[in-house]
């Protein structure tokens, strides 16, 4: 049975890309799996982003930021797809260390950045639902789509 790596980005990695990464995890095709990073990670994950995932009884054990930087190291698990959740579009490092992965953009308003505490809960909450719908519409057809045989014997094009 094929797996799928799916690397989540974002600036802090304190909310969108944890939350990606939980809830593929959590929820999605056991032959998926998720990971997560940013480029500037922040000391902890945000706490409305841990509590949206309570509300939908997704689990947040272990979730921390981390850097990218982490899965540019000799022995490290590369991805399959790279999900890049910034509103600014990421170049450079991170996005241009796998330069033969696709990179799926995502635009997430990201949590961590609103300065009221009840705007980031609100948001914690819409990018959870936008990012749950998201990852059943596009990521799981996406990589789980079945093959179909193309016009040249021995070779698969994919849907």
């Amino acid at each position: 049975m094929q797996s799928f790596d799916v690397l989540f980005l974002c600036e802090t990695n304190a909310a969108v890309s944890l939350m990606a990464e939980a809830l593929v995890n959590h929820r999605a095709d056991p032959r998926i799996r998720a990971f997560s990073a940013g480029r500037n990670p922040a000391p902890r994950m945000l706490e409305e982003a841990r509590a949206a995932l309570a509300a939908a009884a997704v689990p947040a054990d272990g979730l921390e930021p981390k850097a990218w930087t982490i899965f540019s190291l000799p022995g490290a698990r590369r991805p399959d797809v790279v999900v890049d959740l910034a509103t600014v579009t990421w170049t450079g490092p991170g996005v241009s260390a796998f330069p033969d992965v696709p990179v799926l953009r995502w635009p997430l308003r990201d949590p961590a950045l609103a300065t009221d505490r009840r705007e980031r809960r609100g948001l914690a909450e819409v990018v959870r639902d936008a990012l749950s719908g998201r990852i059943a519409d596009e990521l799981a057809a996406r990589l789980l789509a079945p093959a179909r045989p193309s016009r040249t014997p021995g070779f698969a094009a994919a849907v």
